[in-house]
């Protein structure tokens, strides 16, 4: 950095890279020249190798952020998957109470139907008769005719056991 009490000092010094300030009152100037910082080159510092236990920890950070990716996706999936179960049981659910309330407005309809055909063979102008065992018919029982094709013999083989067992 370089100060200078008067500015015609400047002018007849060589030329200052960078930036330049006037500083203060027009009687009395201060030029203050700020010189730009190198940067290092990108070369340098590919050239010294990266420590041991510096690749040790970048290798860990990706092992945990794969790791931390498929925490994070298998969560998403077991949500997504508990809900999807819980939206389709109460769908079932809903399905099942619908039917158990037609079952029993079918059972009802029923037993009325019972009901209103016992009563109506009770009065006479229906001219039902009750039943009479003379009246009935008997059937004899059906026996099938047997196909000597689909009979396996239940011949059993005979297997050789020693007698020292």
């Amino acid at each position: 950095m370089r100060v200078v009490a008067n500015a015609s000092v400047i002018s007849k010094s060589k030329p200052l890279s960078g930036k330049t300030q006037l500083l203060g009152d027009r009687a009395q100037r201060q030029v203050t020249t700020i010189k730009p910082r190198r940067l290092a080159s990108p070369t340098s510092l590919r050239s010294r190798p990266l420590p041991l236990w510096f690749l040790h920890l970048s290798l860990w950070q990706r092992r945990a952020s794969i790791a931390t990716l498929l925490l994070i996706a298998g969560t998403l999936i077991t949500y997504s998957s508990t809900v999807y179960l819980q939206q389709q049981w109460s769908q079932q659910f809903r399905k099942l109470e619908n039917l158990q309330r037609q079952e029993r407005r079918l059972t009802a309809t029923n037993e009325g139907l019972k009901n209103q055909l016992a009563s109506e063979a009770e009065q006479p102008s229906t001219d039902l008769v009750p039943p009479n065992p003379a009246d009935a018919i008997i059937l004899k029982a059906f026996k099938p005719k047997s196909n000597p094709s689909l009979i396996k013999p239940e011949a059993q083989p005979k297997i050789d056991i020693p007698s020292g067992y």
